[in-house]
C-alpha cells in the first residue's frame, strides 16, 4: 500500500515539471533562453541537493528525505499566484529540491524494502505508476485548466504529506549490504573456479575452454560508467528538444492542448511500460543503445512534423515511450552494478545531461536554427555509441 501512495505521490508532484514549465512559457511570455536557464537551473538545483542529501539515502533516512520534499512543496502555490520571472524561477526550483528529495526517499524504501531479486520488477512497477499519476494529473489539468491550478496545488501538498505518514522507517539498511556481500563471494567464487582450470595443464583445450566460459561469465555486468555516459546523453537530447517545444508550440497550439499532450504520453508511456519487467540487466547496455538511436531519430525527425495536438501527442508518445524504455533498462542495471548503492549518482547525471540539453537547446535555436536539429543528432550519437562497444 505504500509503494502506490508513494509511487501516486512521486507521479502527481513530477506532473507539475511540465505543467508549471508550460504554465511559466504561456503566462509569462518567455523567450527561448528565459526557458532555457530555467530549466537548468531546476537541474542544478536537483543536482546540488541529490549530492549533498544522497547520503542521508545511503544511511536510510527516507523518512526525513519525505518530509523536506514536503517543506519545499509548500511555499509553490504562493510564489505561482502572481508570477514574475523572479518568483517562477523560485518556485520552480523549489519543485526540483521536492523532486530530488522524494526521489531518493522513494528509491531508498524500495532497495531496503523488497529482496534484491525484485528489484527489477518492483522498480519497474514503480516507474509505471508514476507515469499513470503524471499522465492523468496533466489531463486532468488541462480539462480543468488554470481556474483550478492553486487547488491542484494544494492537493498535490496534502498527497506529500499523507507519504510522510505512510513510507515506512528503516531501522537497520541491510538488503543492499547483503547484496554487496552475495557480489563478493560471486567474485571469489569465479576466482576458485578459474583457479581450477590448472588442473588441467596437461590438457590445454580443456583449461582453455573452462578458463573461457568461467570469465565471460562477468562480462554480462555492465559498467556503471558507460550506464552514466548513456543515459546522460538521452537526457541531454530530450531536453535540447522539449526545452524550446512550447515555444515553439505556443504560436499554434493553447496550454490546454500542450498539457493533455503530455499527459496522454505519459499514460500511453506507463502502459508499453508494464511489459519491461523482465528486461534483463545482462544486455541492458546494447539493447539500450538500439533504443537511444531510435528514440535520436524520432526526436530529430519527428519535430518537423508536429503541427497540432495530434501530431504533437504522438511525437511525445513515441520519445516518451522509448525514454521510459530506455530508464528502466539502465536503471535496473546500474542498481545491480552498485548493488543498490549510489543511486544519486544515476539521478545526478541524468540532471547533468537535462543542464547540457536544455542550456544548449535554448542557446541554439535563438542564435542558430538552421542547426538545431543537426546539433541534437551529433550529441545523440556521441553519447550513444559507448554503449555499443
Amino acid at each position: 500500500m505504500w509503494l502506490a501512495i508513494a509511487s501516486t505521490s512521486y507521479g502527481v508532484l513530477s506532473a507539475f515539471d511540465p505543467i508549471i514549465f508550460i504554465y511559466i512559457a504561456y503566462v509569462l511570455g518567455a523567450s527561448s533562453v528565459y526557458m532555457g536557464i530555467l530549466s537548468a537551473s531546476w537541474s542544478i538545483t536537483y543536482i546540488v541537493f541529490s549530492r549533498v542529501m544522497g547520503s542521508l539515502a545511503d544511511t536510510g533516512r527516507n523518512r526525513l528525505l519525505a518530509l523536506l520534499a514536503l517543506i519545499a512543496v509548500i511555499p509553490i502555490p504562493l510564489l505561482l499566484k502572481n508570477p514574475n520571472q523572479i518568483t517562477a524561477l523560485l518556485a520552480y526550483n523549489l519543485h526540483a529540491l521536492a523532486i530530488a528529495m522524494l526521489n531518493l526517499s522513494l528509491s531508498v524504501s524500495i532497495l531496503e524494502n523488497f529482496e534484491s531479486a525484485d528489484w527489477n520488477i518492483v522498480n519497474t512497477v514503480n516507474r509505471v505508476l508514476n507515469n499513470v499519476a503524471r499522465g492523468f494529473t496533466i489531463i486532468a489539468m488541462a480539462m480543468l485548466g488554470l481556474g483550478v491550478f492553486q487547488q491542484a496545488l494544494q492537493i498535490l501538498i496534502v498527497l506529500m504529506a499523507l507519504t510522510l505518514a505512510v513510507i515506512p522507517s528503516i531501522y537497520m539498511p541491510l538488503h543492499r549490504k547483503l547484496y554487496m556481500f552475495e557480489k563478493t563471494l560471486d567474485k571469489v567464487g569465479l576466482y576458485v573456479k578459474a583457479s581450477t582450470s590448472l588442473l588441467y595443464l596437461d590438457k590445454p583445450k580443456v583449461a582453455t575452454e573452462i578458463f573461457e566460459k568461467v570469465w565471460n561469465s562477468t562480462s554480462s555486468v555492465p559498467s556503471p560508467a558507460k550506464i552514466i555516459v548513456g543515459i546522460m546523453g538521452a537526457v541531454i537530447v530530450g531536453d535540447y528538444i522539449f526545452t524550446v517545444i512550447p515555444v515553439i508550440m505556443r504560436k499554434m497550439l493553447g496550454v490546454s492542448v500542450m498539457w493533455s499532450a503530455y499527459g496522454i504520453a505519459a499514460i500511453v508511456s506507463a502502459v508499453i511500460g508494464i511489459g519491461l519487467s523482465r528486461i534483463s540487466s545482462s544486455s541492458a547496455t546494447r539493447k539500450a543503445f538500439a533504443v537511444a538511436v531510435l528514440r535520436l531519430a524520432v526526436l530529430s525527425l519527428g519535430l518537423g512534423f508536429v503541427r497540432d495536438v495530434i501530431t504533437l501527442a504522438m511525437y511525445i508518445i513515441l520519445s516518451s515511450a522509448l525514454f521510459l524504455v530506455l530508464d528502466i533498462m539502465l536503471y535496473n542495471a546500474y542498481v545491480l552494478a552498485r548493488a543498490g548503492y549510489g543511486t544519486s549518482t544515476y539521478f545526478i547525471a541524468r540532471e547533468i545531461g537535462s543542464i547540457i540539453g536544455s542550456l544548449a537547446g535554448g542557446v541554439i535555436y535563438s542564435l542558430y536554427p538552421d542547426l538545431y536539429i543537426y546539433t541534437a543528432i551529433a550529441l545523440g550519437l556521441a553519447t550513444a555509441l559507448p554503449l555499443a562497444i
